[in-house]
């Protein structure tokens, strides 16, 4: 082999090792790109799964255990923080990697959450909403389940139920605590009296011209 022979075969390697070096580069940066991706796509996957339990805490001021595999866990305290916000944070840290690893969460049972699960019970079946702009021989009261659409009413017997009926979802594919967010008129957000049927069948009249919301269903408007 020629002394120019041997040159050109020298530059030949060193650029298919250049070029060697440039796509196995470019094959990294798309590798991690996509574990970016993919690990940003399952968060959020798992935020949308476990958003109606954290909404739910929020509502009824509940603490949140939060846990994950290699045993750390701790206490978020109802009514002391935004527990959505929170939960949204931790997430967000685990896409932009300052947590390796995502939580876990459950609510915490206690005397006053079962106290709110009876009051969600004793509303879902004894309030009624109408229009407030009608008159008396027109007037269609619906319960919130017929107003919002959300079927035929069942009580929830302690906390597994409750959590399982607000993340049922609707046709429309939205949460039925995301639907009890605001309540008015025929699933809409438009105001309307709002009255509770009391144990002697009479109406307590909660609202001339309002709406509803979530928090709302767990009080004792009965009283």
């Amino acid at each position: 082999m020629s002394r120019m022979e041997s040159y050109m075969y020298k530059k030949i390697n060193v650029a298919i090792l250049l070029i060697s070096i440039f796509l196995v580069f470019i094959f990294i940066i798309f590798y991690i790109e996509h574990i970016n991706s993919k690990r940003k796509e399952n968060a959020l996957i798992y935020y949308n799964q476990i958003i109606p339990i954290i909404t739910l805490a929020d509502a009824l001021d509940a603490d949140l255990e939060y846990s994950d595999n290699y045993g750390n866990k701790g206490i978020l305290k109802g009514g002391e923080e935004n527990l959505i916000r929170r939960v949204s944070d931790d997430i967000r840290a685990y896409i932009t990697k300052q947590n390796n690893h995502m939580y876990e969460y459950r609510i915490i049972e206690s005397d006053k959450v079962l106290k709110c699960i009876d009051n969600f019970n004793n509303n879902m079946k004894n309030i009624r909403i109408s229009r407030s702009d009608m008159k008396d021989g027109c007037i269609v009261e619906k319960t919130i389940s017929e107003g919002e659409g959300l079927g035929e009413f069942h009580e929830c017997n302690d906390l597994s139920a409750l959590i399982d009926y607000m993340s049922r979802k609707t046709v429309d594919g939205e949460y039925f605590i995301e639907v009890l967010d605001i309540i008015g008129v025929n699933g809409s957000d438009i105001p309307g009296r709002i009255v509770y049927i009391t144990d002697d069948k009479t109406e307590k009249v909660l609202y001339e011209n309002d709406t509803l919301n979530l928090s709302m269903l767990f009080k004792d408007n009965g009283r």
